[in-house]
């Protein structure tokens, strides 16, 4: 298996832009260096620990070539950098590796400095078709990537690598992820503004029995047989992955209560472009359009069977929990979109991420988020009211979880309070 970090030149390897200074060539080998030095390491798992020796090798390797190659130039001589070529040949770097949504967030950007350099009109045009995205957008799309990203230099191209923080209690990681369309499954729920006047006092669609039995806005069929505005039956099947009222179970003691404060376990740190930390009870996670995911994780005391329980106020695109996280590449995510009023949950499983759940509820300025996991069950709720309930093996339960925020388009910002870890029963 190829290594993620293999189709990089020295230059991408640390984050920096053709043409850097020796200064700042320097600056950013000590940056990726200390991310992947072995010591940090000495508490992963043996895979995790072979990478990271590899990645620093590939590192090392990369700073001496750019040290010779600077070391080789006249001193007299100034460098001459043509900014727009640089951007153009990294979009096309970028398609090569098949990094398409990466290739249109550069285009863009080059396109705001040239609109009619070369033909980068008719390449975003046809990116954009691809992935039906307005070409009026102001912020650069998702970068795709095959492991965790951070964002470095204030380049639109990021390095892939995850920097983790190991302690007593557990480990913590803050990592940028590929955000691509989720794939649906066949069984994805129906959004609950489906119900049929002539099914069942209880829509099908409605997520809890505790919101509306009956909704206010059906008329009863004596007074209108056929609405206007409600589908028919057929048109709305019950989803197999519906809530019944059965599904809602009462949750056991606390076992792990978050501390946000100026003694937490929890990691306070920042890149280019993110950060995240812990202060005045609270733990919030920024980062800027464009970087995808960043999150940091921890290990749950009692194993995989749990329930998770966070306060969340998000501000820009998503944020959420991430539960089952068995590997840069193995995770799944509950997430919220406040603005748009969306939820949605997806798994990840190597290059193939796969949309569970997803759909339409009202949310406050700060909303309860939880997840009951047992065995291959995953049990979703939102202030208090269960949306959807998936199964599936991969990936596998974890005792591992964690918080996340997810920024596309819009600069987001993640802040969480009250987390808890409760035993089932």
């Amino acid at each position: 298996m190829n290594d993620d970090f293999e189709q990089l030149d020295d230059y991408a390897i640390l984050g920096i832009r053709p043409g850097a200074s020796f200064a700042d060539i320097k600056q950013a080998y000590l940056k990726q260096i200390s991310l992947y030095h072995p010591d940090r390491y000495a508490g992963a798992s043996a895979a995790e620990q072979e990478y990271a020796a590899r990645r620093a090798r590939r590192i090392n390797q990369a700073y001496q070539n750019l040290r010779r190659r600077r070391s080789s130039m006249a001193p007299a001589t100034p460098v001459q950098r043509d900014y727009q070529a640089e951007l153009y040949a990294q979009a096309q770097v970028h398609l090569a590796a098949g990094r398409r949504l990466q290739a249109l967030a550069t285009l863009r950007e080059l396109q705001r400095i040239n609109p009619w350099y070369r033909d980068c009109a008719a390449l975003i045009a046809e990116l954009e078709a691809e992935y039906q995205t307005p070409a009026t957008a102001a912020e650069p799309t998702i970068s795709r990537r095959t492991l965790l990203t951070a964002a470095v230099g204030g380049l639109t191209l990021t390095f892939l690598g995850w920097y983790g923080w190991r302690q007593l209690q557990g480990a913590m990681t803050v990592q940028e992820i590929d955000n691509r369309p989720p794939t649906a499954p066949p069984t994805a729920p129906t959004p609950p503004t489906a119900p049929s006047p002539t099914t069942a006092p209880t829509p099908p669609a409605v997520p809890s029995p505790t919101t509306a039995p009956t909704p206010p806005a059906a008329p009863s069929p004596t007074t209108a047989p056929t609405p206007p505005a409600a589908p028919s039956p057929t048109t709305a099947p019950t989803p197999p992955a519906a809530p019944s009222p059965t599904t809602i179970t009462a949750s056991g003691p606390i076992i792990y209560q978050a501390d946000f404060g100026p003694n937490s376990d929890w990691p306070t740190t920042s890149g280019n472009g993110w950060s995240v930390s812990a202060s005045n009870g609270a733990y919030r996670i920024q980062a800027n359009a464009g970087i995808g995911d960043i999150w940091a994780f921890r290990t749950s005391p009692i194993g995989a069977d749990m329930m998770i329980e966070v306060e969340a106020s998000v501000i820009g695109d998503w944020g959420g929990l991430m539960l089952r996280f068995n590997g840069p590449q193995r995770y799944v995510s509950f997430v919220i979109n406040p603005a748009s009023g969306q939820f949605r949950c997806d798994e990840r499983n190597g290059e193939q991420r796969t949309l569970l759940a997803e759909g339409a509820i009202i949310l406050a300025e700060r909303t309860r988020l939880s997840a009951r996991l047992e065995g291959q069950s995953i049990e979703l709720r939102i202030n208090d009211q269960v949306v959807s309930i998936v199964t599936s093996a991969t990936p596998p339960p974890d005792a591992r979880y964690g918080l996340l925020a997810r920024a596309g388009q819009n600069a987001t910002t993640a802040t969480f309070s009250n987390l808890v870890i409760r035993a089932l029963r």
